[in-house]
């Protein structure tokens, strides 16, 4: 799995990823999952009160605390989305990122915070 385009988000400029909405800010991001693959991300438990994921097409795009991404069996499969991150839109998100049946592996993400820890 990769999320496309992250480079610029340590330091760059929220508004050249994203928009402020209501109490918070929307990046946009694309996931993209190798072919014939599964896999579940979920925001950290202890930042459900902060961030969130927002995908999908026709049921919306409904901010939900984890999504599971099927890809197409025989091409990669990119999904358009992003994440929702309230308050000043700045915070180091911590995902947990399951492949198939494997143990989840926990990343952060830099959301325009500087650096963060693993």
């Amino acid at each position: 799995m990769r999320f496309s385009g992250l480079k610029g988000w340590q330091d760059g400029r929220r508004t050249d990823f994203g928009a402020r909405t209501g109490d918070g800010w929307h990046y946009k991001i694309g996931a993209e999952i190798e072919r014939g693959s599964v896999v579940t991300v979920s925001v950290a438990p202890e930042a459900r009160q902060r961030a969130s994921l927002s995908y999908g097409q026709k049921d919306g795009y409904t901010p939900a605390a984890e999504v599971t991404f099927s890809a197409c069996p025989d091409s990669d499969t990119v999904y358009v989305g992003g994440f929702f991150i309230s308050g000043d839109g700045r915070f180091c998100l911590p995902l947990d990122v399951q492949v198939g049946k494997a143990a989840p592996r926990r990343i952060v993400i830099p959301v325009f915070s500087g650096a963060c820890r693993a």
